[in-house]
């Protein structure tokens, strides 16, 4: 075989790699039905904040403790509490994604993310308001 013919082959094989390495890392999101079938592993759920339920956050008191409710996408409220500090403005998280697991009938979160309301969602709602002005 010919140099070149194996350095495309080694090349293409490092990409396919790449590209496969990409992929499955990527984790689907869980619900919490899933995560109380295997309560000792570790789930990847999506859910909402829910509003009207108390949010406990007390740093004077205990800065790594911060409890609230998510709703995941099957409908199922259940109250997560996590280590972390509570972020700012996580009142107005759209979403949020949450890694964890079950332990009774709470979900105790390693990593919690929120997805907060874009920027860009903000400016397009002053320049609609700037525009019906006119």
């Amino acid at each position: 075989m010919k140099p070149k013919a194996i350095v495309l082959i080694v090349l293409l094989a490092v990409a396919i790699a790449g590209i496969m390495s990409t992929y499955a890392g990527a984790e689907k999101s869980s619900t919490f039905s899933e995560a109380t079938e295997n309560p000792g592993d570790t789930y990847h759920i999506t859910g909402f904040l829910v509003k009207n339920k108390p949010m406990v956050y007390n740093p004077v008191k205990d800065a790594n403790y911060f409890s609230f409710y998510i709703k995941d996408k099957e409908g199922s409220t259940r109250k997560v509490v996590s280590s972390e500090p509570k972020q700012q403005d996580f009142e107005r998280a759209e979403s949020v994604n949450m890694y964890g697991h079950i332990d009774g009938d709470i979900f105790v979160a390693t990593k919690v993310i929120p997805k907060c309301p874009s920027k860009y969602k903000d400016e397009q709602n002053n320049k609609n308001a700037q525009a019906s002005q006119l």
